[in-house]
C-alpha cells in the first residue's frame, strides 16, 4: 500500500527556503512588524506539514492494519472451510448456529440434505461444562472444544485415537485374590471325608468361574485362590455386580455349609508385583468389612476403592486363635512406647466409653501411663452419669481432652475404638498430634481410615466394642488390675446398648463375653441408673418418632422439624424405637444435632444393608447400624436424597428375589 510522506529531502528544502526568505527579508526591510508576520505565517506553515504528515502515517497504519486483518480473515475463513475440523459458530445468548463451516455441514447434515438440528445439540450439549469431552455421531467419536469467549465451537474425529486409547486401558493386568469365609471353622468341625467333599465343590465352583471369563487362576491353599485376567474381564464382572457371590452363596446354603466368598481384585499399568499387593489388600479390607463381598481398586493412591456384595449380615466368624493373636501384637506394641491414650468416637456413646475403659485397663497391666480420654464439654446425659460413677470408683485413669493435648509425646501411641474413620474421631486435634494409632472397632472398615494405623483390630462380625476389649482382656489374664464393679458394669452397658438388650447381632461369643462380666460384679442396677432415660430426652425421641411415615411395606423414615435441634443419642434412639415396631425391617431418622449438621441414624434387622446406604451419603457402620453426618445439605433435601436411595436399595433386593 502506498504511503503519502514527504521524504527528509523535501522538509530540508523547504526548511533551506524559509530560512533564505526569511535572511533577504531582515537585511532589506526596514519593517520589524512584517518580518514578525512573516516568521509567525513560516511557524503555522511548519505545523501545518507536521499536522498533515502525522495525519498521513495514522491514516495509513489504520489502513494497513485493516488490509493485513482482512487478509487474515479471508485466509483462515479458506482454512476453516478446507481444514477437517468441524467449525461452529454459535449465538452463546440464545444457543443458535450462526455459521458452520463445510466440513462441519457435511457431517451435521442427515439424508434429506438438511442441517441435523438433533446432531448440533449433540456436539453442543457433549461440550458444555465438559472441557475436552466427547460426542459419537454415527460410528465416529470426535473431540469437542468449546471456545466460550468468541461462541466458537470445533470437533475433530478421534476414532483412531481412541480405539487405540481403549485398547490401552482394556488390556491392563488385573489380578484377583479369592478367600473362602469361615473355612477354617469348618475344617475344624467336619470330618475328613467331609472336607474332601467341600474341596471338591469350592475347586469346582471357582473353576467354572474361571473357565466362563477366561481367566487364569491358581490355588493356592484350600480356601485361597489367584485370579489373572485384563480389565476387559473385569468390567464384565463388575457391570454384573460380582454375582458370582451371591450363587456361591446360595449353592453352599443348599448345601447346608456356612461359606461365603471374599474378594479383593486390583489392575493398573506395569508393576504386577504392586497390583497384586493391593489386591491382597483389598481383600483383607472385604474380610474385615464382613465378608461375602467383593473391593476393586486401582494401583493408583488416588484411586478410591469400588465395593459389591455385602448384601447379608456379617459373615465371617471370629476365632479364638486371632483374638488371641491380637492381644499378644497390641501388648508388644504398647511396650515399646511411653504413654497410651484411649479415645472413642465423637458424642461418645455407652460403647464407646465402655471399651475405652476397658482398653485403659488393658493397657495399665502393661505401663502405668495410660489413659481414657473423654471430652467434658459434649456428653450425654448417660455418659455424664458414667463419668460420674466411674470418677468416683476411682480406678479408671480419666482424663479430659483438654488436659491431655499438653501430655502427648512423640513416642506415645492412640488407641482408637468404636470407629475406624478420622473424621469421626473424639477430637482431630489430639489425633493430629500421633504418629502410631491401633484401631479397634467392630464397625464394618470405610474411607478416611487412620494412615499411621500400625494395627488393626476390625471384626465386623461382634455385637460391639465393648465385646472385642473384653475378650482382649480375658485372653491377657493379668492379675495385676482386675475389672472393677464399676468398669464391668460400663462394659457390659456398652453391649447391652448395641445388642438392644441382647436381642440384635449376638452370638455364643457374646453371652461367653457377658458372663465373665457378670462374674467380675456387673450390676444390673448400676446399669439402669447409667442407662435411664430422661424425661425431656423421653419426649424428644417420641416427637421424632410421631414424624414417621413408611417408605413400602416395611421401612419407616422420620424426618424432624426444620426447626428444632436434637442430640445424636435422640436420634438413635428413634431409630431403635421405629425398628422394634411389628414389620419393620429398617428405620432411619433425619434431624439437625446440636453442632448444626443433619444427623441420620439407620437400623435394620437382616434384608436391608443400611451400611451401604448410608455410605453413599458419606457415612458408614455396618449392615444392620449404621448412621452420617451431612454438611452441605438442608434437611429437606437430605430427606429426598435418603429416599431416593433407600427406593432404589429396595428395588435391588426386589431383583435379587
Amino acid at each position: 500500500m502506498k504511503k503519502n510522506y514527504l521524504p527528509p529531502f523535501s522538509v530540508i528544502l523547504i526548511g533551506i527556503v524559509s530560512f533564505g526568505i526569511l535572511t533577504t527579508l531582515i537585511i532589506f526591510s526596514k519593517s520589524i512588524f512584517l518580518i514578525i508576520s512573516l516568521l509567525f505565517l513560516l511557524i503555522l506553515l511548519y505545523l501545518f506539514l507536521f499536522m498533515l504528515q502525522k495525519k498521513e502515517y495514522e491514516k495509513s497504519d489504520i489502513e494497513e492494519l485493516q488490509y493485513v486483518n482482512k487478509q487474515a480473515e479471508e485466509s483462515l475463513t479458506s482454512l476453516l472451510e478446507q481444514m477437517p475440523v468441524g467449525v461452529i459458530k454459535l449465538d452463546l445468548s440464545s444457543g443458535d448456529v450462526e455459521w458452520l463451516n463445510p466440513y462441519a455441514e457435511l457431517i451435521l447434515t442427515n439424508e434429506e440434505g438438511e442441517i441435523s438440528v438433533e446432531l448440533i445439540q449433540t456436539i453442543i450439549k457433549a461440550s458444555v461444562g465438559n472441557p475436552g469431552s466427547y460426542a459419537t455421531l454415527g460410528e465416529i467419536r470426535y473431540a469437542v472444544h468449546l471456545d466460550k469467549e468468541s461462541g466458537v465451537l470445533y470437533f475433530f474425529d478421534v476414532s483412531g485415537e481412541y480405539e487405540a486409547t481403549v485398547e490401552l486401558v482394556t488390556s491392563r493386568p488385573v489380578i484377583g485374590v479369592v478367600s473362602v469365609d469361615n473355612y477354617d471353622d469348618l475344617e475344624d468341625e467336619t470330618s475328613e471325608s467331609d472336607i474332601s467333599h467341600i474341596n471338591s465343590f469350592v475347586a469346582n465352583f471357582v473353576s467354572e468361574f474361571a473357565a466362563k471369563y477366561a481367566m487364569f487362576s491358581r490355588r493356592v491353599s484350600m480356601d485361597r485362590f489367584y485370579l489373572f485376567s485384563d480389565y476387559t474381564v473385569l468390567e464384565e464382572l463388575m457391570n454384573d455386580k460380582f454375582s458370582v457371590i451371591d450363587a456361591f452363596r446360595e449353592e453352599a446354603k443348599q448345601r447346608q455349609l456356612p461359606l461365603t466368598l471374599s474378594m479383593g481384585f486390583s489392575y493398573g499399568d506395569g508393576n504386577h508385583d504392586e497390583i497384586g499387593k493391593v489386591a491382597l489388600l483389598n481383600l483383607n479390607l472385604a474380610e474385615v468389612r464382613g465378608g461375602d463381598q467383593v473391593v476393586v481398586k486401582e494401583n493408583d493412591d488416588t484411586k478410591n476403592p469400588v465395593y459389591f456384595g455385602g448384601g447379608s449380615a456379617a459373615s465371617i466368624k471370629r476365632t479364638r486363635t486371632r483374638t488371641r493373636a491380637m492381644m499378644t501384637a497390641i501388648s508388644d506394641k504398647i511396650r515399646s512406647v511411653d504413654q497410651v491414650f484411649v479415645v472413642g468416637h465423637k458424642n461418645l456413646d455407652m460403647d464407646a466409653l465402655g471399651s475405652a475403659v476397658g482398653m485403659q485397663l488393658f493397657a495399665s497391666n502393661i505401663t502405668e501411663h495410660s489413659y481414657a480420654v473423654y471430652d467434658d464439654e459434649h456428653m450425654s446425659p448417660d455418659i455424664e452419669r458414667a463419668v460420674s460413677f466411674l470418677s468416683k470408683d476411682g480406678v479408671t485413669k480419666l482424663i479430659s481432652v483438654r488436659d491431655a493435648l499438653g501430655m502427648v509425646t512423640q513416642r506415645s501411641l492412640l488407641i482408637l475404638v468404636d470407629h475406624s474413620k478420622t473424621a469421626l474421631t473424639l477430637s482431630k486435634e489430639f489425633y493430629d498430634l500421633f504418629t502410631q494409632t491401633i484401631v479397634i472397632d467392630h464397625h464394618r472398615r470405610d474411607q478416611d481410615f487412620p494412615d499411621n494405623a500400625v494395627i488393626t483390630y476390625i471384626e465386623s462380625g461382634a455385637s460391639s466394642a465393648c465385646e472385642l476389649v473384653t475378650e482382649l482382656i480375658q485372653f491377657q489374664n493379668s492379675k495385676k488390675n482386675r475389672l472393677s464393679h464399676m468398669q464391668a458394669s460400663v462394659l457390659m452397658a456398652g453391649m447391652m446398648l448395641d445388642t438392644k438388650n441382647f436381642t440384635s447381632r449376638v452370638t455364643s461369643r457374646t453371652f461367653d463375653v457377658a458372663s465373665y462380666l457378670r462374674t467380675r460384679g456387673s450390676n444390673s442396677v448400676t446399669i439402669q441408673e447409667m442407662a435411664a432415660t430422661d424425661f425431656d430426652e423421653y419426649r424428644e425421641v417420641n416427637e421424632l418418632i410421631l414424624e414417621g411415615h413408611k417408605l413400602g411395606s416395611d421401612v419407616l423414615i422420620a424426618v424432624a422439624k426444620d426447626s428444632k435441634c436434637y442430640d445424636t443419642v435422640v436420634i438413635s434412639k428413634a431409630a431403635d424405637a421405629l425398628l422394634a415396631m411389628s414389620g419393620i425391617e429398617a428405620s432411619f431418622v433425619l434431624a439437625k444435632n446440636t453442632q448444626g449438621f443433619i444427623s441420620i441414624s439407620a437400623r435394620s434387622r437382616s434384608k436391608i444393608n443400611v451400611q451401604r446406604i448410608m455410605e453413599e451419603l458419606g457415612g458408614g457402620g455396618h449392615f444392620n447400624l449404621a448412621a452420617a453426618q451431612i454438611k452441605d445439605m438442608t434437611l429437606s433435601e437430605s430427606g429426598e436424597k435418603l429416599t431416593e436411595i433407600i427406593l432404589n436399595e429396595i428395588k435391588e433386593k426386589e431383583k435379587e428375589e
